[in-house]
């Protein structure tokens, strides 16, 4: 193992910090964010080098392992050490390193490596900020699945409403799940030392990526705020479930007395939220006669053999139109969490 962590004076609200980063592809850009806030920071790479520096798109005229432009912009700034945690000198020279750090970050979780336990960092540092980044949770019965950008964007959702005109899933730009997560992962640092520094204890973030790649479709959220009033995600579920032949689309804005709001209107297995939904409606009498008693738990086999019809969903989705435009969003808030009436 080698190391080259010479001294470096940074300027930046973050300078009086010290971050570890063991991340790969999925997590570089935290660390390199803390850097360009002025933290010193750490790249910590097994002795072979970081699978980061394998991911393209990859320059010319650079020798192989030096030539990934992704790995010279997410690593750029940091000072580097190398570490072989599969051996005792290398476990060492990691807690000597955890000892002094603020930060630590990384992409391989204790399951891979259980010298990275969130336990056992704490005992060598207790005002240690923790961060886990993997694809899906630290736990769970995901926690050990393989994983790729592609992936990701599948498990978390967005490819649904990004479909060609015959309803197939298109794959979103070029790969970007990790670079949501790694924002996040700096974000939740951030929050942590924060707290850190009112209770001196630091904490383990856990940061899902799939998670943080299915928040990205609530920015549909500010659609009428940049003046697309009436947007929404339609999605050709045929495509998806061919039982529905197009009876069903997705709308999950909803005008109000004062904007927008956001919701999803589910059945099936999450159908329970929309019979509250209706059984609150019923309340203020705007629910259409034989729509009222529908259970939406049933409602994809209602449709299915037809006891549901087009025209009748059209008048649920209708009834819910006219009675939000009664509402404002506060008042909306204050039903769904149980405090209106």
């Amino acid at each position: 193992m080698t190391e080259n962590i010479t001294s470096t004076k940074s300027v930046g609200f973050l300078a009086p910090y010290r971050v570890l980063d063991l991340t790969d592809e999925r997590g570089l850009i935290a660390g390199a964010m803390f850097g360009r806030l002025g933290a010193d920071v750490i790249q910590v790479e097994p002795p072979r080098g970081s699978p980061g520096r394998n991911v393209p798109p990859f320059a010319q005229d650079a020798p192989v392992g030096e030539n990934s432009l992704y790995w010279s912009a997410y690593a750029s700034g940091k000072r580097g050490v190398t570490c072989a945690l599969d051996r005792a000198e290398g476990r060492s020279l990691l807690h000597q390193l955890v000892a002094t750090a603020d930060v630590l970050f990384e992409s391989q979780g204790a399951a891979l490596h259980p010298e990275l336990r969130f336990d056992a960092l704490k005992e060598i540092n207790p005002r240690l900020v923790h961060v886990t980044i993997t694809p899906f949770g630290s736990n769970g019965p995901k926690a050990r699945y393989l994983d790729s950008d592609l992936i990701v964007w599948a498990a978390a959702g967005p490819l649904g409403p990004n479909c060609d005109d015959r309803g197939k899933p298109l794959r979103i730009s070029v790969p970007q799940s990790y670079l949501h997560a790694g924002a996040d992962a700096a974000s939740g640092a951030l929050l942590a030392l924060f707290a850190r520094n009112k209770t001196g204890e630091g904490q383990h973030v856990d940061i899902s990526i799939q998670q943080s790649v299915a928040m990205t479709t609530c920015s549909a959220n500010l659609a009428a705020a940049v003046g697309h009033e009436n947007y929404s995600i339609d999605i050709p579920l045929e495509a998806v479930e061919p039982h529905l032949s197009g009876l069903r689309r997705r709308r999950v804005i909803w005008q109000v007395k004062d904007g927008v709001v956001h919701m999803y209107l589910r059945d099936g297995s999450e159908g329970r939220f929309t019979n509250n939904l209706f059984k609150w409606m019923r309340g203020n009498g705007v629910v259409p006669s034989g729509v009222a008693e529908w259970d939406w738990i049933e409602l994809p086999q209602l449709i299915e053999t037809g006891k549901v019809s087009k025209r009748q969903v059209e008048q649920a989705r209708a009834a819910i139109v006219a009675c939000f435009a009664c509402y404002t969003k506060r008042e909306l808030m204050e039903v769904a969490s149980g405090e209106g009436s």
